[in-house]
């Protein structure tokens, strides 16, 4: 191979290395250009729904727990009777799935499904499922109203 030759073959070898180097300047550059922007702000229906999500999951905790005070804080008054009155349970373990939350003007409806089970004697575990609109205040994030099967009601003797 002539001298020629090897320098231009060189100079090849040089000039693709030059490229690779200034295509990953370049990435690099436009990485940190990138990455260097605010954050998203989330909306306020995404915030609004994570509220009422969380608040519903509060909901159920305090039921499982039989935290009283907390019930009586997050439902309102019809439903916090009603509920009240019929935690005669040992121990409670619900599930919810949380299907799509509706905004409305006044109102949140959390689309739930749900399954329970219920230990009521010693060694009598009544279970259900269903699925339930639970409809949330929007400014106080309490529960008013549950349309469906109601996860919060102990299952006469129905077992699946």
């Amino acid at each position: 191979m002539s001298t020629a030759c090897k320098i231009y073959h060189h100079n090849l070898q040089e000039i693709s290395i030059m490229k690779k180097i200034n295509i990953l300047i370049i990435l690099i550059a436009l990485v940190l250009l990138g990455c260097g922007k605010d954050k998203v702000k989330p909306s306020e229906d995404y915030l609004l729904s994570t509220r009422s999500i969380e608040s519903i999951n509060n909901i159920k905790a305090a039921y499982e727990g039989k935290k009283r005070a907390v019930l009586k804080r997050d439902l309102s008054p019809a439903l916090a009777e009603n509920i009240l009155d019929n935690i005669s349970f040992r121990k409670v373990k619900l599930t919810l799935t949380t299907r799509m939350v509706n905004i409305k003007e006044s109102s949140v409806i959390v689309n739930v499904n749900w399954q329970g089970s219920w230990w009521v004697e010693k060694d009598n575990v009544l279970e259900n499922r269903g699925a339930a609109n639970l409809v949330l205040d929007k400014e106080t994030m309490q529960l008013i109203q549950i349309e469906g099967d109601n996860p919060f009601s102990i299952p006469i003797s129905r077992t699946y």
